[in-house]
């Protein structure tokens, strides 16, 4: 598990390097987490979405010596250790919904039930399955993306669609409406909470 807590810590400090407000996210959260703190187990829990993609994402994670690239395998060697979640989407919320949560998991790492504590951030993977459309929605945590295996498109508020790929980073203000689409490949990535971490995820029609 160390290993991957240190695969954490050193995407969050490259990212602390860069500029805008991911660097100042990636720095926030350097600053917010004991990384030497005694890490909590958990029972683990599995997923269906985990035994069919995680291995097809974590095979597409860039370049060897690249960030990605080193969380992939890191959370390749414990992923059977760590307690994955599905997406519990009511069903009023549409088909679109039922079908993307069927294909969705997510994992806290960072943060209130993860490895690591703090109260100041949460921070994680989420998997998305090939094919899968997960619908615009909305949260008032603002949030940071790092594209960590796999590849699919994106879109934020009322901007175009863009591909994404291992490498990649995305910022989402408090509020701002996103939605993504993976497709041959299933899509790996971190996500990262630095306000409102409580918040609500709404899926948002127009």
């Amino acid at each position: 598990m160390k290993r991957l807590i240190d695969a954490f810590e050193g995407l969050f400090t490259a990212a602390a390097q860069s500029s805008g407000e991911l660097a100042r996210t990636a720095k926030f959260t350097l600053e917010n987490v004991g990384w030497h703190d005694t890490l909590t187990e958990h029972e683990p829990v599995s997923q269906a979405v985990v035994d069919t993609h995680l291995e097809a994402a974590c095979a597409s994670s860039g370049p060897q010596a690249s960030h990605s690239n080193k969380l992939a395998q890191a959370l390749m060697a414990v992923a059977d250790q760590l307690k994955w979640r599905a997406s519990a989407k009511d069903p009023e919320d549409g088909p679109d919904v039922v079908a993307f949560s069927r294909n969705f998991v997510a994992i806290t790492i960072i943060g209130d039930g993860g490895l690591l504590p703090s109260d100041k951030i949460s921070a994680g993977f989420s998997l998305q399955g090939s094919d899968t459309y997960y619908p615009p929605h909305a949260h008032h945590a603002e949030e940071s993306y790092w594209i960590i295996g796999g590849d699919g498109d994106w879109k934020v508020g009322t901007k175009a669609w863009f591909a994404v790929e291992p490498g990649d980073s995305i910022y989402h203000e408090s509020g701002a409406r996103h939605a993504m689409q993976t497709n041959e490949k299933p899509l790996l990535a971190i996500w990262l909470w630095t306000s409102y971490l409580d918040s609500e995820v709404v899926i948002v029609r127009d």
